[in-house]
């Protein structure tokens, strides 16, 4: 497959966007939630959102890609998120990766994973990432000045949005009630006029305080911040993954969902059973930690609490340390 070949490379796209949301590619392209004849509008159950006329530039596309994320989201009955510019840097640098290579994955060609790429993009909080692209393992080069066309990206959204239990992760992701925050990227092929997309959600709960990007083994770190009402504050976590390693195209196009790392060890406040306690003061905590014992990797820092209602701990915040 080569650039020669447009109909095959979005066909390469329909197979990788039905693989990576666990549908088939007939359910794909049969049940959208939108409509050609809807007289120029995304149609949902929140009724229609306008359709943009003519082709889009990148910023004006990434534009029409939110106001489509919060017409879902206001459907499912939950506040609208807002720009966030570090998690657009993320989905900048991925989704480039994705259609330059010919692949969907949550992992990139440096081996690198989400958080990963969000804490290099400056990013402090937790973040969470829907990505849809080719799936051939094609190398191309982008198309800088690329137009694109709303209804290729509804496609895309409405695909995320038609997925159904237990493969609808990317649908959750959408309407997720915490969110706050997106980041949103496209990319082209020259000579292939069909978008692949990137969108990183994000939680805003808090400030913390600085990390080092590189680190030596077993080098004490200070994980500090103020947690933001209405969550409070549970813990810290320390999860280890191996170090970053190339991976070709075709390794990335057999992978599928991606875990987030669950720490192998927690740090609570006084009064649970913990390591060593984290002090906490308010809304704020401070704990001086050892990262690892000893092995090289990164290591990914993560802040705990819990919301209104909620028994459970959920991540807050998720930064990687390179150690070496």
């Amino acid at each position: 497959m080569n650039d020669r070949h447009p109909s095959r490379a979005r066909q390469g796209f329909v197979v990788a966007l039905a693989a990576v949301l666990g549908l088939s590619a007939s359910s794909c392209q049969k049940h959208p939630t939108f409509s050609s004849k809807s007289g120029g509008a995304y149609v949902s159950e929140a009724g229609p959102i306008p359709r943009p006329t003519g082709p889009l530039s990148h910023d004006d596309a990434v534009r029409y890609v939110l106001a489509l994320i919060n017409h879902d989201r206001a459907e499912a009955g939950v506040p609208p998120v807002e720009w966030d510019a570090n998690a657009a840097r993320a989905a900048e640098a991925h989704v480039a990766d994705m259609a330059q290579n010919g692949y969907t994955a949550h992992w990139g060609t440096d081996g690198s994973v989400p958080e990963q790429r969000y804490t290099t993009a400056g990013g402090t909080q937790l973040m969470k990432e829907n990505v849809a692209c080719f799936f051939d393992g094609q190398v191309r080069k982008l198309d800088a000045g690329a137009a694109y066309r709303a209804i290729d990206l509804e496609k895309i959204e409405s695909a995320f949005m038609n997925e159904v239990p237990p493969n609808d992760g990317h649908k959750k992701n959408i309407i997720a009630k915490w969110h706050t925050g997106v980041g949103i990227a496209l990319a082209m092929p020259m000579g292939i006029p069909q978008p692949c997309m990137a969108q990183e959600f994000v939680d805003e709960y808090g400030e913390y305080g600085s990390l080092p990007g590189t680190a030596s083994p077993r080098q004490v770190v200070t994980i500090s911040g103020e947690i933001k009402d209405p969550v409070t504050f549970g813990g810290v976590g320390i999860a280890r993954i191996e170090p970053a390693r190339p991976l070709t195209p075709e390794h990335l196009n057999s992978t599928s969902t991606y875990a987030i790392p669950k720490p192998s060890v927690l740090y609570f406040p006084k009064g649970f059973q913990t390591p060593k306690p984290v002090a906490v003061s308010g809304n704020s905590f401070t704990i001086d930690v050892p990262l690892g014992d000893g092995a090289p990797g990164r290591y990914e820092v993560s802040i705990w609490g819990t919301f209104p209602g909620e028994s459970a701990l959920s991540m807050l915040s998720l930064r990687v340390v390179d150690v070496r």
